[in-house]
C-alpha cells in the first residue's frame, strides 16, 4: 500500500501529470464555453424543430380551423342581427342562414335564462339543464363544444356559440350554431398522414372534437397516461409519451383557436429528428471532453517527444557517468530543441573535462605512488646498508661492551627498515596495517636473535589501520620490548612462549599486550633489566603514540599492556 501510494505521489509530481493539470486548467474556460454554445445550438435546434412541428400541426388542421373560424364569425354576425332586430325576426333570420349554408344543420337563440327562444327549426324549449348551455354561459357565451346527442337534432354535433349583447353591453343570451360532427371529421381525416403525423382537436374541457383517421382511432395515437384535459394545459409544449398502443411517440400541443380549441400532434420517434434529448445532452458534454482529450494528448505527445525523452537520455548518461562509466558516455540527442541541444553540449563538455581531469589525476597518483615506493625502498635499503656497516664495524671492536652497544643500534636500525618495507608494500594507502607491521617485527626479531635463542611467539592481531605517526613508534616499541624479553628472560629450550595481542577496544583505543615468560633466576622482571637507553626509547615511543603503559605479574608471568587512542589524520 505504501509503495503504491509513493508511486502515485511520484506520478502526480511528474512533468506529464503537471502538464495535464495545466492544460486542463487552461482549457476549462474553453470547454465551458463549448458546452454552453453546444447546448445553445441544441436548444435552438429544438426550438426550431418545435416551431416546425407546430406549423405542421396547424397546417394539417387548416380546413378544420377555417370551418370553426367561419362558424364563429357567422354566429357573431347572427348575434349582432338578433341584437338589432330583436326576437320577432329571429326565426326567419336563423332559418334563412341554415338553409343557405350546408355546413350547418341548426341555429338557435338561447336566452341567458336557458330558454331556447327561437331556432331555425321553429322549436322552443327549456335548455337550462343542458351542460352545453351552462358552459357557454360560464364562458361569456363564446365556446366550441362537442355534443354527442343534440337537444333538437338528436345528432352528434359541434356547437359554436357567440354571446348576444344589448345596448348596455349586457349578455341577454347567445346564438348557437350546430355543425354535424361528420363534417368536422371530414376536414381533419388523413390531413396529416404524411410522415406519420396524426392530429386531434380537443376543446378546452378536454373533449375530443376531431381526429385523424376518425374518433375511434384517436385513442391509438394519443397519450395513454395523460388525460386530454391535462393536454389543454400543455400548450406549445413537446414531449415523449407512450400511446394507446404502447408505442413511444412524440407529441406537440398548440392552440387552433386561442382559448377554444387545442390541437395535439403525434409522430413516431423515427420521423422526428433530434428527439433523443439524452443523446443530445451527452453530445454537448462529449464534444468538449473529446476536445480536452485531444488537447492534452497532443500536449503530452509534444512534451514526450520534445522534452521527456531527451531528459531521460540525459539522466541515463549522467547516471552512467556518476557510476564511473567513461567509455561511450558522449550524449547524442535526436533532433532536440535548441535549449536541450545546448544542455547536450554542456554535458559532453563537462564529461570531457572531468574525464581528462581524472586521467591527469590518475597519472599523478601513479607518479606519486612510484615516487613513494622508491622513497621507501631507498630508505629501507639505506637503513639495511647502515645496519650492515654497523655489523662490519662491530666485528672490529675488541670489547664486549662496545659490541653490545653497536649491536643494539644495529637492531633498532633494522626495526626501522622493517617499517619502511611495510610502507613500501602498501604505497597506495596513507595508513599501515598494524597487524601486518607487528607480525613483520616479530619475524625480524626472531631472525635477529636466531633459531637457538628465539622462543615461540603466539600472536593475536586485529587488522587496525594506523597512520605512520603511530605505526612507527608502535613497531619500535614492540621490537624493543620483544628483544629485551627474548635476550634476557627466556631461552627456546625452556619451552616458554611469548604472547603478543593487538586489539581495538570498544571506545576506539588500541590495546597492545605482551605476555612474557616467568621471571629469571635473578628475581627481576624483564622490563626492570632494561638499560638506560632502552628505558628512554620506550618512554619516547609511548609519548609519540600518546599512550600509557601498565605492567603486572599474574601466575608467574609478566604482562606489559600499552593503551593509546587511535589518531586521526593530521593529529
Amino acid at each position: 500500500m505504501k509503495t503504491r501510494l509513493k508511486n502515485l505521489v511520484r506520478m502526480s509530481r511528474s512533468l506529464s501529470a503537471r502538464i495535464a493539470v495545466l492544460m486542463t486548467i487552461a482549457m476549462l474556460p474553453v470547454g465551458l464555453i463549448a458546452v454552453y454554445q453546444t447546448q445553445a445550438v441544441i436548444d435552438s435546434a429544438r426550438l426550431q424543430s418545435r416551431a416546425s412541428l407546430m406549423s405542421q400541426i396547424r397546417s394539417g388542421a387548416t380546413s378544420e380551423r377555417e370551418l370553426i373560424e367561419n362558424a364563429l364569425a357567422a354566429s357573431n354576425g347572427l348575434a349582432v342581427l338578433i341584437a338589432k332586430l330583436g326576437e320577432d325576426n329571429c326565426e326567419d333570420i336563423l332559418r334563412g342562414f341554415v338553409d343557405g349554408n350546408e355546413n350547418y344543420i341548426f341555429a338557435g337563440f338561447v336566452r341567458s335564462s336557458g330558454w331556447l327562444a327561437c331556432s331555425s327549426t321553429g322549436d322552443t324549449m327549456d335548455l337550462s339543464e343542458r351542460d352545453t348551455v351552462r358552459r357557454a354561459m360560464e364562458r361569456d357565451g363564446t365556446s366550441v363544444q362537442v355534443v354527442q346527442n343534440g337537444a333538437v337534432t338528436g345528432r352528434s354535433i359541434v356547437i359554436v356559440t357567440q354571446p348576444v349583447r344589448d345596448d348596455d353591453d349586457e349578455i341577454v343570451g347567445f346564438v348557437s350554431l350546430s355543425i354535424p360532427h361528420a363534417t368536422v371529421l371530414s376536414k381533419l381525416e388523413d390531413s396529416g398522414s404524411e410522415g406519420g403525423l396524426r392530429i386531434a382537436a380537443i376543446d378546452i374541457e378536454g373533449d375530443l372534437i376531431a381526429a385523424s383517421l376518425g374518433l375511434d382511432a384517436a385513442e391509438d395515437f394519443l397519450p395513454r397516461d395523460i388525460p386530454l384535459a391535462d393536454l389543454v394545459q400543455s400548450r406549445n409544449e413537446t414531449f415523449q409519451a407512450p400511446s394507446g398502443t404502447g408505442e413511444n411517440r412524440y407529441y406537440a400541443v398548440t392552440p387552433m383557436l386561442e382559448g377554444k380549441v387545442m390541437l395535439v400532434g403525434s409522430w413516431p420517434l423515427s420521423s422526428v429528428p433530434g428527439t433523443d434529448t439524452d443523446v443530445q445532452s451527452w453530445i454537448a458534454i462529449a464534444l468538449p471532453v473529446l476536445m480536452w482529450i485531444a488537447g492534452v494528448g497532443v500536449a503530452l505527445f509534444g512534451i514526450q517527444r520534445l522534452v521527456i525523452r531527451h531528459v531521460a537520455q540525459l539522466r541515463s548518461a549522467m547516471r552512467r557517468f556518476a557510476l564511473g562509466e567513461r567509455a561511450g558516455t558522449t550524449l547524442e540527442l535526436t533532433d532536440p530543441p535548441a535549449e536541450l541541444e545546448e544542455a547536450q553540449r554542456a554535458f559532453n563538455r563537462m564529461a570531457l573535462l572531468i574525464t581528462e581531469g581524472e586521467l591527469r589525476r590518475e597519472q599523478d597518483l601513479k607518479d606519486k605512488e612510484v615516487l613513494l615506493r622508491e622513497v621507501h625502498h631507498r630508505v629501507k635499503n639505506n637503513l639495511q646498508l647502515i645496519a650492515s656497516i654497523m655489523n662490519m664495524q662491530a666485528r672490529e671492536l675488541e670489547t664486549e661492551e662496545a659490541k653490545h652497544v653497536v649491536s643494539e643500534l644495529q637492531r633498532r636500525v633494522r626495526g626501522m627498515a622493517v617499517l619502511h618495507r611495510a610502507l613500501y608494500n602498501t604505497p597506495t594507502s596513507t595508513t599501515v596495517d598494524a597487524a601486518a607491521l607487528v607480525r613483520a617485527v616479530v619475524r625480524d626479531v626472531q631472525d635477529l636473535v636466531g633459531p637457538k635463542m628465539a622462543p615461540e611467539i603466539d600472536t593475536v592481531l586485529e587488522q587496525i589501520a594506523l597512520y605512520p605517526d603511530q605505526a612507527i613508534p608502535l613497531s619500535l616499541f614492540v621490537a624493543e620490548t620483544l628483544n629485551n624479553t627474548i635476550t634476557q628472560a627466556c631461552r627456546r629450550d625452556t619451552g616458554n612462549r611469548i604472547g603478543v595481542n593487538l586489539t581495538a577496544a570498544d571506545d576506539g583505543d588500541i590495546c597492545l599486550i605482551i605476555d612474557s615468560p616467568p621471571m629469571t633466576d635473578t628475581g627481576t622482571a624483564p622490563a626492570e633489566r632494561l638499560d638506560g637507553m632502552g628505558r628512554k626509547m620506550i618512554t619516547a615511543f609511548l609519548l609519540q603514540m600518546g599512550g600509557t603503559m601498565e605492567t603486572s605479574t599474574e601466575k608467574g608471568r609478566y604482562r606489559t599492556m600499552v593503551r593509546f587512542p587511535r589518531a586521526a589524520y593530521g593529529d
